[in-house]
């Protein structure tokens, strides 16, 4: 077979016949027990399948499949699966002859994955030996996250092999942070050591975020100034100015910032040194209270999931509503923050599963924001539950919008841009 072409629509030059293909990335997006894939045709950046395993290294594993524009549409139980037999399930989905899209493995042009954190390697990058060190060095940070991804990688490096991996990394995004923005009040020598300071997270969303408003908006992007909320188990903001990131609110790890579903946002580190010594902890304990048993989970005492909360709140749980409190506090006191750090705000957007679905939420953190000019239409989002569009006032200053994210997009296109830029200088 001829040299793979990578760009975007190429020919396959062979002895007797001319054959047309075109490139097509794979995109895993892995967490802790789950992972979502979409291949994607990327001449015309059509999802030829996507799906969702979830439950992975469990009893009850299961994938939900869908492909051929919805005409094959599956839930499929696995038993105990780990993550090389749902991945594996999955490239069979691809290539069976009956209800696949592809006929040959080494159609795929690429596999890209939404990858966490590798400290200052961001990406798009190949997932060679260097940048696989660089995420196990980081692991203890993100040890929700980096675990699954290099255990996913190297599953698709065996399944795969001579198929090019690349990542993209959650911190790509904010690499034009300022340096005040970025740099913490902490010994300097720990920036300049350990690379200890704010990388910020959720990239591929908040950047699909920042590209879709204004064209939602019929604006450039160099005219806005937009306050991107990625709202779900885990949560961030981003203060994006004339299309750039300024400030995430997550920072060194995924932890930062407001409350997520079972991690706490930010608090006064002295509280952990004050703790550990009265009840006597190790830092693995404290690395677990933080990781699993803090957040919503651990104001709440119900569950860290926002639909548990609201069910909670509603049949009088004060604690649930506490919780529910304390998540739209932060979020709408950093919408304000980052108003002051941007001079000015045009557009508030809501993304995530929370963001996108959360109607009362969006209300919630939207109530007190009249003074910056947001003005929320109820009936626009009632209306809007997971789908796109604007649902603030026709006389609101400060436009607010739902933006179902999509970060596998952002993840083909940057893996499709790193191909081409290899080809251009091979």
């Amino acid at each position: 077979m001829a040299r793979r072409m990578l760009c975007v629509h190429a020919l396959y030059a062979c002895s007797e016949y001319i054959v047309e293909v075109s490139v097509k990335v794979l995109v895993a997006n892995v967490g802790s027990t789950s992972f979502k894939y979409q291949l994607l045709e990327m001449d015309t950046e059509t999802v030829l399948a996507a799906g969702r395993a979830e439950r992975v290294n469990s009893p009850k594993a299961f994938i939900s499949h869908k492909a051929k524009g919805g005409q094959v549409e599956f839930t499929r139980e696995l038993g105990q699966a780990d993550y090389a037999a749902c991945i594996d399930a999955v490239i069979g989905y691809l290539l069976d002859k009956e209800i696949g899209v592809i006929s040959r493995l080494d159609e795929i042009t690429a596999v890209g994955f939404k990858t966490v954190h590798a400290g200052e390697i961001y990406g798009p990058c190949f997932l060679d030996d260097k940048v696989m060190a660089a995420m196990e060095a980081y692991t203890p940070v993100v040890p929700l996250h980096n675990p699954a991804y290099i255990n996913a990688i190297r599953v698709f490096a065996k399944l795969m092999p001579g198929i090019p991996l690349v990542g993209l990394m959650e911190t790509a995004f904010h690499q034009q942070m300022p340096e005040y923005a970025r740099v913490y009040s902490l010994p300097y020598r720990w920036y300049e050591e350990y690379g200890v300071r704010r990388y910020g997270f959720h990239g591929a969303s908040h950047r699909y975020v920042a590209e879709r408003v204004p064209q939602l908006l019929g604006r450039p992007a160099s005219e806005l100034k937009v306050v991107s909320c990625h709202l779900g188990g885990t949560a961030s903001l981003t203060a994006v100015k004339h299309g750039v990131s300024i400030d995430n609110s997550l920072g060194f790890g995924a932890q930062d910032g407001i409350p997520h579903s079972t991690r706490p946002g930010c608090f006064d580190g002295f509280i952990l040194l004050y703790i550990m010594e009265k009840e006597g902890l190790s830092v693995q304990q404290m690395r677990q209270i933080l990781q699993k048993e803090s957040g919503l989970l651990g104001i709440s005492g119900v569950s860290g999931d926002v639909r548990d909360l609201e069910e909670a709140a509603a049949a009088g749980n004060k604690r649930a509503q506490l919780a529910l409190d304390i998540f739209c506090y932060e979020v709408k006191k950093h919408i304000g923050a980052y108003a002051a750090a941007m001079g000015g705000l045009d557009a508030i957007a809501f993304a995530g599963g929370i963001g996108e679905r959360g109607v009362n939420i969006r209300r919630r953190v939207c109530e007190g924001l009249e003074f910056l000019g947001a003005i929320l239409d109820p009936e626009r989002n009632a209306a809007h539950r997971g789908t796109e569009g604007i649902v603030s006032t026709d006389d609101s200053r400060v436009k607010i919008l739902v933006v179902p994210t999509n970060e596998e997009l952002i993840v083909a296109r940057e893996t499709v841009r790193l191909l081409r830029s290899q080809e251009r200088t091979a």
